[in-house]
C-alpha cells in the first residue's frame, strides 16, 4: 500500500508543519517550484463553481477512500493552513468554526488560525487537501496565489477521499479547485 503510506506520511508532515506555535513555513521555504509544477497547479483551477458541494462536516461522516467528493470550505484551521513548498492546505467548515476576522473586536494578525474555537470542534471540522503529482506525492509547489487563493479564501474542491483517510484524518486528493472568494489583502491577510 504505497499510496496509503505516502498519504499518511504527507498528513503527518502537514500536521507537524502547521501545528500551533510552529515556525512560518514561508521563512523556511527553500524549494523553488519548477514550471511543470506551476502548470499542474494552474490546470486544476476551475473557472465555474461545481454544483452539489457539501460542507466538510457532512463529508467527514463517510470517509471511505476512493469516494468522489465536492467540498466547500474556507482556508483556515491552523496558523499555516497553506504549505508554501507543497500543494497542501487546510480547509475548514465555516458552519462549525469561525475565523477571527468575523469575531467583532478581534484584531488577530492570523485570523485563519481559529484560535478562539474549541480544538476538538476544529479537529472534526477540517480537511487536508492535497494535489498529487504523477508519482502520487504532493506537488512540490505551494497553492498560495493560484487563482487568488490565500488564507480565508472560500473554495470548492473536487476530488477523491485519499487512502489514509479515516474519522480522525480527512484527506482529499484534489482534482479541481474553484476559488469562490479570494480573500482581499488587508489588515488580517497573509504576508
Amino acid at each position: 500500500m504505497r499510496i496509503s503510506s505516502l498519504a499518511l506520511f504527507s498528513s503527518a508532515l502537514f500536521l507537524i508543519l502547521t501545528s500551533c506555535g510552529g515556525k512560518d513555513d514561508q521563512a523556511e521555504n527553500t524549494i523553488v517550484p519548477d514550471s511543470s509544477a506551476s502548470s499542474a497547479l494552474d490546470s486544476i483551477l476551475l473557472s465555474e463553481a461545481p454544483e452539489g458541494s457539501v460542507d466538510i462536516t457532512k463529508a467527514r461522516q463517510n470517509p471511505i477512500p476512493g469516494t468522489k467528493v465536492i467540498l466547500s470550505g474556507k482556508v483556515m484551521g491552523n496558523v499555516n493552513p497553506i504549505i508554501q513548498s507543497r500543494a497542501l492546505l487546510t480547509l475548514g467548515d465555516p458552519a462549525k468554526i469561525t475565523s477571527c476576522d468575523l469575531i467583532p473586536g478581534d484584531d488577530c494578525k492570523t485570523p485563519w488560525d481559529v484560535c478562539c474555537a474549541d480544538p476538538d470542534i476544529v479537529n472534526t471540522s477540517i480537511a487536508t487537501i492535497q494535489v498529487l503529482d504523477e508519482n502520487g506525492q504532493p506537488i512540490k509547489a505551494g497553492l498560495r496565489g493560484i487563482g487568488g487563493l490565500r488564507e480565508l479564501s472560500t473554495l470548492i474542491i473536487v476530488g477523491e477521499v485519499a487512502e489514509a483517510s479515516n474519522e480522525n484524518n480527512f484527506l482529499v486528493n484534489a482534482t479541481g479547485i474553484h476559488v469562490a472568494t479570494a480573500q482581499a489583502a488587508g489588515n488580517n491577510s497573509a504576508k
